[in-house]
């Protein structure tokens, strides 16, 4: 202001020397063309200084607000002007200089861009426009950048004021920080193991069209994603740019879920014969991501905690888990509830299951851990007696496993006798079959010789011929061909002998030699 004074200043000494030049004729020239000179120069500096006096700069990293202090009124409902009303202007000035914004006219206000920071997001409250529609609390989504163009806002955009349902991703923005107020949230990021389900309190209203319902549980809509209601999909792992109040977020856990109750915990059953124990009981349970909207519209958050217990443990997996080991334990005996554990398990799988279907959740099996029953006295007595049964079952088993084994010994060694016998009344046979075949091997000899001596006789003409042939053949192959003179035959005891003259068998050799040479 003080600079647009003194070239104002400047200017009226200059241009009013100026305008009395005439006045200077008498001076002499050199004197004269100094003070037009001088005021040539005043008059210059003035403007400039003027000029300068106009002028506005905006940073890089900023933008410039324009207030007007002289024009038309702005309406009533409204406190940002768009058509050079008074007040604080629409546009915002870019960075760089900015000429002819007169001091006593405009003032300027140069605010910092807004930088969003990767993992956050910018949420924008508009607090100039139009006003909302009846039954809606957010003002449509439009285009960021065009959002934040207040003059197309106000003017061709139709805006509204108050909470926009566009925001800012990640980055630097130059805004009107008398129209717009931005606040820092955190982005949606939806982990692993999870799924975000979508309540929208924003966007239109789903019409399913002819023939057809929306479909709805407890009363809520189940909507396709973009519409106001439950988005029947879930958003899967991955980081969102949602409004976070607009969009109302519930995580539900897709991983399996496992409830346990021992100990302390520990279901207690009453069988039909009286006994009353502990049971330890472990439940296992999932949601999947295609069910998780369904769960949310039946128990809305299914893991808030409620005391001890989540949501869908204490109205749902309890109170089933409860209820079905009560009903089967009251239709068997203690000893049966024991010996049936695994029959258990299964039945207690499918009726959870069942149970289960109504909120959309699924079971993977219900286990059973411990069945405590010999915690009580009743039940250690029933125990034992089921013990002294169990052994006398084992004894007897035992001594019947005993008999059939001296059965078997017994069956064995009568049929490795039997073998045995088998055996020496096959060598037997061998044997007698051996005799058989000699005896008639000896027949067939003997035939065959008898034969051959039939033969020699008739060859030599009568037995004589045939004997003293034989004994030729005898002495040779006895004595060499030598004949002895005397034979003597003795007896026991040398009661006698008998000799015979060489003569005589000399005579008995000589036709059977002759006979042999024939």
């Amino acid at each position: 202001m003080n600079i647009f004074v003194f070239g104002l200043i400047l200017l009226v000494v200059g241009v009013v020397t100026l305008s009395r030049a005439n006045a200077f004729r008498l001076h002499p020239a050199e004197q004269r063309l100094a003070i037009l000179g001088a005021a040539v120069g005043g008059v210059l500096i003035g403007l400039a200084m003027i000029g300068w006096s106009t002028a506005v700069y905006v940073n890089d990293n900023q933008g410039g607000v324009v207030i007007v202090k002289f024009g038309a009124d702005l309406p009533s409902n409204r406190i940002i002007a768009s058509e050079g009303e008074k007040g604080p202007q629409a546009v915002v000035l870019p960075p760089g200089w900015h000429f002819f914004y007169w001091p006593w006219i405009y003032d300027l206000e140069t605010v910092d861009n807004i930088d969003i920071p990767r993992g956050k997001i910018g949420v924008v409250t508009a607090r100039d426009g139009r006003s909302l529609p009846e039954g809606t609390v957010y003002a449509p989504a439009m285009d960021a950048d065009r959002l934040l163009d207040a003059q197309f806002f106000l003017g061709e955009g139709s805006g509204y004021r108050g909470p926009q349902l566009t925001v800012l991703t990640p980055g630097q923005y130059r805004y009107n920080p008398r129209l717009y107020t931005i606040e820092l949230r955190p982005v949606l990021s939806v982990s692993v193991g999870e799924v975000a389900v979508i309540k929208a309190d924003a966007g239109p209203i789903y019409d399913p069209g002819p023939g057809e319902e929306v479909e709805t549980v407890n009363g809520t809509p189940i909507v396709p994603s973009g519409y106001r209601g439950i988005w029947r999909e879930a958003l899967t792992p991955n980081a969102y740019y949602l409004h976070p109040d607009a969009y109302v977020v519930t995580r539900v856990q897709t991983t399996n879920r496992m409830y346990e109750y021992a100990h302390a915990q520990a279901l207690t059953v009453r069988t039909r014969d009286g006994f009353e124990f502990p049971v330890d009981v472990r439940v296992s349970a999932k949601i999947s991501a295609i069910d998780a909207p369904y769960v949310v519209a039946k128990l809305a958050d299914p893991d808030r905690s409620e005391g001890r217990h989540t949501t869908l443990e204490e109205r749902v997996i309890l109170p089933a888990i409860r209820a079905i080991f009560r009903n089967t334990a009251e239709t068997r005996n203690a000893l049966e509830f024991v010996r049936t554990r695994s029959d258990i398990e299964r039945l207690a799988t499918e009726m959870l299951r069942e149970g289960l279907a109504e909120y959309r959740v699924d079971t993977e099996g219900v286990f059973i851990a411990d069945i405590r029953i010999a915690e009580t006295e009743a039940g250690r007595r029933l125990l034992a007696t089921q013990t002294d049964r169990e052994v006398a079952q084992q004894e007897q088993e035992t001594f019947r496993e005993q008999q059939r084994a001296q059965v078997a010994r017994a069956e064995a060694v009568r049929s490795e006798e039997e073998a045995n016998q088998q055996i020496q009344q096959a060598q037997a046979r061998a044997r007698v079959e051996i005799a058989r075949q000699d005896a008639q091997a000896m027949i067939a000899t003997a035939e065959g010789e008898a034969a051959a001596y039939r033969t020699k006789m008739a060859a030599l003409e009568g037995i004589e011929n045939f004997i003293r042939l034989e004994l030729a053949q005898m002495i040779v192959a006895r004595w060499g061909g030598e004949v002895p003179r005397v034979f003597t035959i003795g007896g026991g005891n040398d009661s006698g002998s008998t000799t015979l003259t060489g003569a005589m068998l000399q005579r008995l050799l000589e036709p059977a030699a002759e006979a042999a040479g024939r």
